[in-house]
């Protein structure tokens, strides 16, 4: 719970897609040092269902370096169940900082949804 005045700066919600082993996380908002506990904390339960993690930004404002090694530890855990994760609508500073952090192939960014789902769905086929 927040204290009176202060504003929630980060926010994720979990969404899977029934048959296609796939969970969709949406972020919203400044993932930080301050909000990474929770973002940890959120993927620790979407890595428990094994599924392929794709994680809509486009809304995320902000992120640092603690906001992208959350990533980087939640790709390497889904590896152990060959599981990739995948973002859609990367831009500006989380763009800046996959390119210049060269994780490109390890956070792969895709322009909008329904493309990832398409792809992971013509991967099981």
């Amino acid at each position: 719970m927040l204290e009176p005045g202060k504003e929630e700066i980060f926010t994720a919600f979990v969404e899977d897609f029934e048959g296609a082993d796939i969970s969709l996380l949406c972020l919203c908002g400044e993932l930080d040092a301050s909000s990474v506990a929770g973002f940890l904390l959120e993927l620790q339960h979407v890595i428990e269902r094994k599924n392929d993690l794709v994680m809509d930004v486009h809304l995320l404002e902000y992120v640092d370096s603690a906001g992208i090694a959350a990533m980087l530890s939640a790709r390497n855990a889904l590896a152990d169940f060959g599981k990739r994760i995948y973002l859609v609508g990367c831009h500006g500073l989380l763009s800046k900082i996959i390119h210049i952090t060269q994780t490109e192939g390890e956070l792969l960014c895709f322009e909008d949804l329904e493309s990832v789902v398409d792809l992971l769905k013509s991967q099981k086929a």
